[in-house]
């Protein structure tokens, strides 16, 4: 069942939309010292002028809340989050372009040579 705590309001993110700090930490259940921790080592880019006044983009809310799980519910640091995390987008990078691939072979063998 889902905490209505661990959700933001409703409405839809779009690409340029931004998201206040606090309300990130609050949804991926994680403190502002591990959010600082993950904007130092260049996981998130946040605009602002100090951690309290943040706004991260957000299109960022996946990989923070995968880096979030990770951290909270296996005590991963925040290093071995943010490699795992980019390890992950790695592997779906190259399945999709594998499918690809795949596709094109298929398409190629459906031709009739004359």
């Amino acid at each position: 069942m889902t905490d209505p705590t661990d959700t933001l309001d409703l409405r839809l993110f779009g690409e340029g939309d931004w998201i206040a700090v606090d309300e990130l930490c609050r949804v991926c259940r994680i403190d502002l010292a591990i959010m600082t921790e993950l904007v130092e080592l260049g996981f998130v880019s946040p605009r602002g002028p100090g951690p309290q006044d943040w706004l991260v983009p957000a299109e960022a809310l996946p990989r923070l809340q995968v880096a979030a799980r990770l951290i909270r519910d296996l005590g991963v640091n925040a290093s071995g989050a943010v490699i795992a995390v980019e390890l992950l987008e790695v592997q779906r990078r190259l399945e999709r372009r594998l499918r690809e691939l795949e596709q094109l072979i298929d398409l190629r063998t459906d031709v009739e040579l004359p």
